[in-house]
Parts: C-alpha cells; sequence; structure tokens
C-alpha cells in the first residue's frame, strides 16, 4: 500500500514540475480527493520536491446544516499542515428552478477566482472517475467537441491558471492513498444524492458500465483527453455578417462558437447556436436582436455580432428608472461616475459648456421625443433621432443622461451642447461620457 502512496505523490511532483508557479492554491472541501491533493504537496514540501508556497481554500456553500462544521473541520486540518487556509462564504441562495450544482460552481469559482494573481495555480483534485462523469453527462446534454473535451488539465483562470494535477489518477488509487495514510476526511452525504445528474451517473451508470467495461473510467477519460488534441477552429476577432452567410452551414456554426469562445470562454450550446443562426443572421437591418449567454450578452449591430458584458441587474434596473439622478447637479468641469459603469468627463479645446461655480447643471434622463440643437448641426431634431444619428449602440443609449437647466436640455454628454448654450472658446468644456469598454464591446 505505501507503494501507492508513493507512486501517486510522485506522479503528482512530475505533473506540477511542468507547471512552475509562484503559489498554488488548493481548493479544499473537507473530503477526501481534496485531503489526498493537499497531503501530496506538504509530503513534497516535507521532503523539499516542492519549495513553491502553498495556501487553501475552503467555499463554505452554506447548503447543509453541517456547513459550519466543516469549515472548522478544514481549519483544523489546515492548522495541523501549517498551511493558510482561506474560508469564503457563499451569502447568496439558489433561485427557484435554479440548478443547486451550477449554482454552487459559479459562486466557488468566482469566489476562489479573486484570490488568485498572475503567476498562481488554483489546484483542484479532480480524477479520472470525474472526467468519466463530466464526459457523459455532456454526452446527455448534445454538447459539441468543446463539450466533449470534458475538463482540460490546465487552463487560464481569473488572473491566474486552473490546474488538475491528479485528472490521469484513477480513483481507486486515490481511496488507497487515504487509506493508507488513514485521513481523516469529510463525507458529504449530498454526494448520494441520485437527483443530481453526477450523482446519478456516478452511482447507477458507471457501475454498469464498469461490470462489463472493467476500465471504463480510463477509456472514456481518453477518449475525452483525444478529442482535446484536435486542434479548436481558429477564431475571428470580428466577425462580420455578410461574409459569415457565405459559409455553409457548418462552418458558419463553427465561427460562430469559436468567436464567442474566444470572447467570453463559454461555449455554446446547439440550442444558442441555432438562435443565432435563427435571429442575428436573419433579422432585419434596423432590428437588434440578443441573446444572454453567462454574464454576457451576443448581440447584432449593422453587420456585425458584437458580444458586451451584461449591465448588473441593479444597475439596470436603476437606470430604467427615469427619477435616477434628478437630484444630481453638477458644474462645468465636474466628473460623475454613473454605477462603477460610465464616467462623465469634460475636454477642453474644442469648444462647449464655460465653467463657473455659479452654475449649475442637473444630470437628468432624456426624452427620446424632446427636440434638441447640438451645435454640430444646422437645425434641432428629436433627442431619439440625434442618438441614432450619432451612431451611439442602442444597448447604450439608456447610459447617456443629459445635463439641464431646469427644464431645457443644454447638453447630451458625448453628442453636443445645445447651439445656444455653445461658446466656442479653449476653456469652455465640452462633457462626454467615457463607458467601460466590456460594456460597449469586447
Amino acid at each position: 500500500m505505501q507503494f501507492i502512496v508513493n507512486q501517486l505523490t510522485e506522479y503528482c511532483q512530475q505533473v506540477l514540475a511542468n507547471y512552475p508557479a509562484s503559489r498554488y492554491m488548493v481548493g479544499y472541501s473537507g473530503g477526501r480527493d481534496s485531503h489526498v491533493l493537499l497531503d501530496m504537496l506538504c509530503q513534497l514540501r516535507q521532503t523539499g520536491q516542492l519549495t513553491t508556497p502553498i495556501i487553501a481554500i475552503h467555499i463554505n456553500h452554506r447548503l447543509q446544516k453541517q456547513s459550519d462544521e466543516w469549515a472548522k473541520h478544514c481549519q483544523a486540518i489546515c492548522h495541523a499542515y501549517h498551511i493558510p487556509l482561506i474560508i469564503e462564504i457563499v451569502k447568496e441562495k439558489p433561485q427557484t428552478g435554479e440548478s443547486i450544482e451550477a449554482f454552487a460552481r459559479q459562486q466557488r469559482y468566482a469566489l476562489i477566482a479573486k484570490h488568485l494573481t498572475n503567476g498562481e495555480f488554483f489546484l483542484s483534485a479532480h480524477h479520472q472517475r470525474d472526467q468519466a462523469e463530466t464526459f457523459l453527462l455532456q454526452l446527455m446534454r448534445g454538447a459539441g467537441l468543446d463539450g466533449l473535451r470534458a475538463m482540460p488539465l490546465d487552463k487560464p483562470f481569473g488572473a491566474g491558471q486552473y490546474l488538475r494535477p491528479l485528472l490521469n489518477v484513477g480513483y481507486d488509487d486515490i481511496v488507497q492513498y487515504a487509506e493508507n495514510k488513514q485521513l481523516p476526511f469529510i463525507v458529504d452525504d449530498s454526494n448520494d444524492d441520485r437527483r443530481f445528474n453526477r450523482n446519478f451517473i456516478r452511482h447507477q451508470v458507471l457501475p454498469v458500465l464498469k461490470k462489463r467495461f472493467p476500465n471504463a473510467e480510463q477509456t472514456i477519460a481518453r477518449s475525452a483527453a483525444w478529442l482535446a488534441e484536435i486542434p479548436a477552429v481558429n477564431a475571428p476577432e470580428n466577425l462580420c455578417l455578410a461574409t459569415l452567410k457565405t459559409y455553409p452551414l457548418a462552418k458558419q456554426k463553427q465561427q460562430i462558437r469559436a468567436f464567442v469562445k474566444h470572447k467570453t470562454g463559454l461555449s455554446l450550446s446547439q440550442k444558442q447556436t441555432h438562435y443565432i443562426l435563427n435571429h442575428h443572421l436573419t433579422a432585419d437591418a434596423d432590428k437588434q436582436p440578443q441573446l444572454k449567454v453567462g454574464d454576457y450578452i451576443i448581440r447584432r449591430f449593422g453587420d456585425e455580432m458584437i458580444i458586451t458584458a451584461a449591465l448588473p441587474e441593479a444597475s439596470f434596473a436603476r437606470l430604467s428608472d427615469k427619477n435616477y439622478l434628478t437630484d444630481i447637479v453638477i458644474v462645468a468641469g465636474q466628473t460623475y461616475h454613473l454605477d462603477k459603469i460610465a464616467t462623465l468627463n469634460w475636454q477642453t479645446g474644442q469648444g462647449g459648456l464655460m465653467a463657473s461655480k455659479k452654475q449649475t447643471y442637473q444630470l437628468k434622463s432624456l426624452s427620446r421625443s424632446q427636440r434638441f440643437h447640438p451645435h454640430t448641426r444646422r437645425h434641432s431634431t428629436t433627442v431619439k433621432k440625434i442618438l441614432h444619428e450619432t451612431g451611439i449602440a442602442p444597448w447604450l443609449r439608456p447610459l447617456y443622461f443629459g445635463l439641464y437647466l431646469d427644464k431645457t436640455l443644454v447638453a447630451i454628454p458625448g453628442v453636443g451642447v445645445a447651439q445656444s448654450h455653445y461658446t466656442k472658446n479653449s476653456r469652455a468644456m465640452m462633457p462626454t461620457w467615457i463607458i467601460k469598454q466590456k460594456f460597449v464591446r469586447l
């Protein structure tokens, strides 16, 4: 049995040697798999084979009544190993109908990623059986190539990298390691709940396959590894829809998926891909179809497919409120930050409003039907038409608030100053909106 301990520890060391880092952060749930990985790293550190600093992180999902006790267990184990431990608590709850597995994973990764810096690696204890389960889950979802590649050995993650050093290690070997070292670990009863798809595959599907094919986990994982070696489609930096329409259907799908993967790191499902084909590619020129994928929105604007970050829900609600900002008073030259999304800024040298502490303006929502005569036009027209003709994308228009004197619109930052209030003077200040690039386009 000691042989398996030495063998796995040596294998882990060989994997880590190919991924030097400034620090390794170990995902430690307190369960058997993550305890085995943590123990291996401590053994390597003790023998001098690993000099990279090690830290552990535990995510308390608060989904079980024992969650706080598990966090205390992890703290005690890490204290015994002389390993610093970060404990993060998930404060949100899954919404009604939301997948608990998906919710927990999303929250977990977000909390972990914020602790990673450039040059650091997050390590998880995923192993060969996990890989086989993931492949079968993706197969049952009708996933494409990206999904059937299952879990990669390494990938970018936050500001650092994500590494699974035990991905090619069999589950039985990990069990033997833990038994040999007599590791105390947490047993989470929810792992036996077969309402969850992964648990169903683990307890109902894989055992049947292994009766007929004893090496099923290994061979399934090998197939995923083969698929991972297939070169990815070169992702376009920009996606012109007119050009896309000239391609055969299969290439259209490849280009769309590659573009989205390149920009967001997310893989489109067949349903999402078909939605884009049936809406973004076929919509009339004056339509702007959109599809939300994760924290991003895939849009059509003009003859391009554009991806932007989605506005936070709280910000969207505030910006949609007509009374938002009505009590904000601005003087020329004063900056104003709009919900960490946009900033009111001022430029000199092209004319605009003269700065005066006595003259203040109100920052308010624009009425699209209101007429406005900017200094750049001969005649007045509606705000709606001005925003359109200026080329401001429809999803950005709610960010364009106006500067008012009482009920008179004197300027639309980023568009122009009312002709009647415009001063052609090098000291005059022109208001503009600086919008975070991720909300404009990725």
